[in-house]
């Protein structure tokens, strides 16, 4: 039984927004697939803007788990966030935790995840799964798929050096265009129970802004910082 992590906040996110726009518009939707190249394995989406900065450390604890600011990043045709952050965890930890689908999942306009069935082992990669999203509205049942794909990116599973975890809508509705992400850990120098991480989200879809991309990150980190959080 998957375990559902708490999250910090509602999320204002995805689907609702899409189902009000198809039905204000009278139009339906297509279902498309959306090549995830086996070749870009779990490596960032690409290189973290030198803007984004950890939380800001105090006397009593200079690595405070959390997200620092989240920067959105111009300059495409789809909305990009990026952060990085601090997890009160070791690498190792983290790496475990990533392995549970629970610790990476889309929230939806309620705030919580809807699922409709998870694949596990859908690519040769160490951490595989696909999650098949959905959300029940007055024009029918959206949906969409997210495969997911994490690893080590440096050292061993007995004593990691730098984890890559990296996902796709590879499925689904063609009014998400682009829903991507990357996230890369490692454990803070002179601190090993401590990890940083740095995260990354894409996104273009109907009636979605930067906000719900910086969103997304939010999302996704506190999912992460709850299943690290259950015994």
């Amino acid at each position: 039984m998957l375990r559902r992590a708490p999250r910090w906040r509602e999320a204002v996110w995805l689907l609702g927004a899409v189902a009000l726009l198809l039905l204000a518009a009278g139009c339906g939707q297509h279902d498309v697939a959306v090549d995830f190249p086996i070749a870009a394995g779990f490596q960032p989406l690409e290189p973290l803007s030198t803007l984004a900065t950890f939380p800001a450390g105090t006397v009593g604890d200079p690595y405070p788990q959390g997200l620092g600011p989240i920067v959105g990043v111009p300059g495409f045709d789809h909305y990009r966030s990026h952060a990085r952050g601090y997890l009160h965890a070791t690498l190792a930890q983290v790496y475990t935790a990533l392995h549970d689908p629970a610790a990476s999942y889309i929230h939806n306009s309620s705030g919580s995840p809807q699922f409709n069935g998870i694949d596990q082992g859908v690519e040769p990669f160490p951490v595989s799964f696909r999650i098949h999203y959905f959300n029940s509205t007055v024009i029918g049942d959206v949906r969409f798929d997210v495969t997911y794909r994490a690893g080590l990116l440096d050292g061993t599973d007995l004593a990691p050096v730098l984890v890559g975890e990296r996902y796709q809508k590879t499925w689904g509705t063609d009014h998400i265009r682009v829903m991507s992400g990357s996230l890369t850990a490692r454990a803070v120098e002179g601190a090993q129970d401590v990890t940083e991480v740095e995260m990354i989200a894409w996104l273009s879809a109907d009636t979605q802004g930067q906000s719900n991309c910086d969103g997304t990150l939010r999302d996704l980190f506190s999912d992460l910082a709850g299943v690290l959080a259950t015994p």
